[in-house]
């Protein structure tokens, strides 16, 4: 690929196959080009500000396949990423003496733009205002194009980061519905929270929204066939019972709690 104009610092899209936008210019991300490139950036973002030595990129980059000429395959990649970042003075992509470090603006990348929005989704709903903290993560949500750093391999690094972006995203989902849920959007949330508990039974958390959204949407025997379901998966894949916040709720929907049928989602003790 050809390397974008220079200027200000690009901003870098990991949230997705890897992407590298002029400032400013998120509607434009330009794709990446070359494994090895592709690597070197991933696991440079995944160490953003941090300097990354000569052996570090080259265990990261070249894993088990190292070059025989190590230090110029490490200086020729750092040179084409560089054209690819339209940094050919090396004002982000610095030289140091020990390797090098990508010094760009943290919030360049979309990881961080999208964890700021996350957090003030959640401190929004914890304030009492679900309709701000549904547009805060509805935000955050859409930063995600696919799996985070989906073609930028599998170096230590980047498998740490996709770690904690999946965790990030998970959170941002779980928060989003809460708010929807308090917004009384129970019906609309149905089909989505069936798919979230079909493709990850043993998530509690989905099962206890579901319950929920079922109840409030009168379909309370339905709330209650989704608890048994829940505690026949637990007990078949690691034989406990669900937690003690879906079983209270199984209680009071049991109950038929008229105080379980709007605003926010119940706050159940552990």
């Amino acid at each position: 690929m050809t390397g974008l104009s220079p200027g200000c610092a690009p901003h870098i899209g990991i949230l997705g196959p890897l992407e590298i936008h002029p400032a400013g210019c998120f509607d434009r991300g330009v794709s990446v080009g070359g494994i090895r490139i592709r690597a070197l950036l991933g696991a440079m973002t995944a160490r953003l500000g941090k300097v990354m030595t000569t052996e570090h990129i080259l265990k990261e980059v070249w894993a088990e396949s190292q070059p025989s000429t190590e230090r110029k395959a490490v200086a020729v990649a750092v040179l084409r990423l560089r054209r690819v970042l339209g940094d050919a003075e090396g004002k982000w992509l610095l030289t140091r003496p020990s390797g090098y470090v990508l010094d760009i603006p943290a919030d360049h990348l979309d990881s961080v733009r999208a964890e700021r929005l996350v957090r003030e989704g959640k401190d929004a709903l914890a304030a009492g205002r679900p309709g701000l903290a549904s547009r805060c993560l509805t935000r955050a949500l859409a930063h995600w194009r696919g799996d985070p750093y989906a073609d930028a391999g599998t170096s230590s690094a980047v498998v740490q980061h996709v770690t904690e972006l999946e965790s990030l995203r998970s959170e941002a989902v779980q928060a989003r519905i809460d708010a929807d849920l308090a917004l009384g959007q129970h019906r609309e949330l149905l089909g989505e929270l069936q798919s979230l508990t079909a493709a990850n039974p043993l998530h509690e958390p989905h099962w206890l929204q579901l319950m929920l959204a079922l109840y409030r949407s009168g379909k309370q025997a339905e709330a209650l066939a989704a608890y048994m379901r829940l505690r026949q998966v637990l007990s078949e894949n690691m034989g406990v019972d669900p937690g003690q916040p879906l079983q209270e709720l199984y209680l009071r929907i049991l109950r038929v709690d008229a105080a379980l049928l709007s605003g926010p989602a119940p706050t159940l003790s552990r």
